[in-house]
């Protein structure tokens, strides 16, 4: 019994098949990198502007010479290697890392923005010279008053950055590891504004930005579920 030879045209149908699979998977994979590339270089400009606003507006007749160097430098670091993580895309079976130092960046960016708009770039004078500040502040203490300052402030911003960011409901994430990432990418900005107080209002500050970060972030994400759900 001879053997059975597949048609020309049959052969010739799956070859321009295959071919024109891959083209098609080539071009958008070209799409998905152009748009990542845009939205990689937009968070990453509002970052870095966010960064120097924070710095920028800060007073430093109170500082010792040395400080100034120090944050920036810590804060540069910071900053490179988050934006080094996001446009690389890294990331691990368990660790959505480069969604988290996107939402960290541009919830950087959103209190750099917000911090530059601020009538007194002592964040903490401003917020103590307030009626809720001021009433908390003398019934309960300045480091209680930071810590619902930057619980209040940095739920904000990682509510907004982690809405922006985290759109894809077929990849869930949780709410630790955004939320870390942006109390980390802050933490060198309260330790400067809380230069001259004391330790307890620097915990405070940092330990209120933390939860803020983590709740603001966990709400967004759970909005976002919300509104992906097909309706009955």
């Amino acid at each position: 019994m001879g053997e059975e030879r597949t048609p020309p045209e049959v052969r010739e149908g799956v070859r321009t098949g295959i071919l024109a699979s891959i083209r098609q998977d080539v071009e958008q994979r070209g799409s998905r990198t152009a748009r990542f590339l845009l939205a990689a270089g937009v968070v990453g400009v509002i970052g870095a502007i966010g960064a120097t606003l924070l710095l920028s507006g800060h007073p430093y007749h109170h500082h010792p010479p040395w400080h100034v160097t120090a944050f920036t430098t810590v804060w540069a670091g910071l900053l490179f290697v988050s934006f080094a993580i996001a446009l690389l895309q890294v990331r691990t079976p368990t660790l959505p890392l480069a969604r988290s130092a996107t939402v960290g960046i541009l919830g950087l960016g959103l209190a750099g923005i917000c911090g530059a708009l601020c009538p007194d770039q002592h964040f903490l004078h401003w917020w103590s010279a307030t009626s809720v500040g001021q009433a908390l502040t003398e019934t309960a203490g300045l480091a209680l008053s930071a810590l619902c300052f930057g619980f209040v402030t940095t739920l904000v911003f990682g509510a907004a950055a982690a809405f922006a960011v985290l759109r894809d409901p077929a990849r869930p994430i949780g709410p630790l590891l955004p939320a870390a990432v942006l109390a980390v990418l802050l933490a060198p900005g309260v330790a400067l504004q809380s230069v001259g107080t004391s330790a307890g209002v620097f915990i405070g500050w940092l330990l209120g930005s933390g939860a803020g970060a983590h709740l603001g972030v966990a709400g967004a994400i759970h909005v976002r579920a919300l509104l992906a759900r097909p309706e009955a």
